[in-house]
């Protein structure tokens, strides 16, 4: 299972698996224990954790009704 927390040092988001102790910020390096961060989203796939974050992005914008994007191909 992956959670999608918030690292508490730059504020953020990341994706860490369940069965991991600890996560390291890809933004700021900081490491911290998951099980003391506040979980935001769990999720049982990598890509249903992906999509949570960019939900959870999109609401952090102001977009609350996020709904993934596609590439428009063709003039």
């Amino acid at each position: 299972m992956y959670v999608v927390v918030r690292c508490p040092r730059c504020g953020e988001l990341l994706l860490a698996k369940t069965d991991s102790r600890t996560r390291s910020c890809t933004s700021c390096g900081h490491r911290a224990e998951i099980a003391t961060i506040r979980v935001l989203g769990r999720a049982n796939t990598p890509g249903e954790a992906v999509e949570l974050m960019k939900q959870l992005k999109a609401k952090a914008a102001g977009k609350e009704d996020y709904t993934p994007g596609f590439r428009r191909l063709g003039p």
